[in-house]
């Protein structure tokens, strides 16, 4: 084969091959701008300031281990202090150092509610159903 012939050929596979990885890399780009945003738009449609609160109205008046294990993870500087089965815990609380083997998960805990004068909650005590 002469070189002109050969030379051609290697420029083709050169330039097919380009445009196999700039079409690649279009659509790589156009999959993580669309994905980004989706995450942008789904992210406004969330109300960060709202917090899952016990309803003891939609049921019997009970919360379960895996909500009271929940709130606890979710205890903040400021937030009252909560007794479950007899144990204190207030906020800071070190989530590494943190003991919840005493709570069941699948139990079913009683909240009582201490407040002051203005209503605000100064504690939640839990106790287990038996």
């Amino acid at each position: 084969m002469d070189y002109a012939p050969r030379t051609m050929m290697e420029m083709s596979v050169a330039f097919l091959a380009f445009l196999l990885a700039a079409g690649t890399g279009m659509m790589l780009f156009q999959n993580g701008a669309s994905l980004n945003a989706l995450a942008y738009v789904s992210g406004q449609v969330q109300d960060r300031s709202l917090h899952q609160t016990a309803n003891p109205i939609a049921s019997d008046g009970t919360i379960s281990g895996a909500e009271v294990l929940h709130a606890l993870a979710r205890l903040e500087e400021g937030d009252a202090e909560m007794l479950v089965d007899g144990v204190r815990y207030a906020a800071p609380l070190e989530r590494e150092r943190l003991r919840v083997s005493g709570i069941h998960l699948q139990a079913k805990y009683v909240p009582q509610y201490e407040r002051d004068e203005s209503g605000r909650l100064l504690r939640l005590i839990l106790r287990r159903v038996p």
